[in-house]
């Protein structure tokens, strides 16, 4: 009885510990970038606004290793104003892009420090601009983020759409007066004839939507 306790002990405990005597380790052990991107309310045409970003390690298992890449290239109808953050960025400004590295090591569910780009925003921007941001290297996969802006200012204050026009509906329309002009027409009919008579025709339909 006691062999068989013995024996059976060994198969179970070798069982339970030859995989990590074997140095395996499970799948989603490695780093896993996140990216968000942030703005407060709506960005005014002639103006600035403020985009921020936060790259998270979502791994359960490893820090980060080697060199974080973060690339914005912005939409039409914006330009870099500037770059604010800790001093572990290193960014190179273009016009209308930035590419920024961080070597910082981020353990586990930790996150680079909030890097933020100050944007222009151009006389003739579109109402609506959309925003995204890539983040690779640092030993993860890519991952982006895309972020809708609302413009205000000009003829996106009137329900612009795509800042090229109105295009908006003409309804509802008032038709006070309209119809009590088209309720007194009065129409002669059989002139000159015998027995003619004026008709006044007061019914009116409107169908509306």
């Amino acid at each position: 009885m006691r062999r068989r306790t013995a024996a059976l002990a060994t198969v179970i405990g070798t069982a339970v510990a030859l995989p990590f005597a074997a140095g395996a380790t499970p799948a989603s052990a490695a780093p896993q970038l996140d990216v968000a991107k942030f703005h407060s309310g709506s960005f005014a045409r002639g103006e600035t606004g403020t985009y921020r970003f936060q790259v998270t390690n979502r791994s359960s298992f490893d820090p980060t290793s080697g060199t974080l890449t973060l690339t914005d290239t912005l939409p039409q109808g914006l330009t870099v104003a500037g770059v604010e953050g800790h001093i572990s960025w290193n960014c190179t400004v273009g016009q209308a892009s930035i590419t920024c590295t961080n070597d910082s090591v981020v353990d586990p569910f930790q996150s680079y420090p909030i890097l933020e780009l100050d944007v222009r925003v151009a006389d003739d921007a579109p109402c609506t601009v959309t925003n995204s941001v890539t983040v690779s290297g640092a030993g993860s996969q890519a991952a982006s983020y895309s972020d809708p802006t609302t413009i205000t200012g000009g003829d996106c204050d009137n329900g612009g759409g795509g800042g090229g026009g109105g295009g908006g509906s003409i309804l509802p329309v008032n038709l006070n007066g309209v119809i009590p002009m088209f309720n007194n027409i009065t129409t002669n009919t059989n002139i000159d004839s015998p027995h003619a008579s004026n008709n006044s025709r007061q019914n009116f339909g409107l169908n509306a939507p």
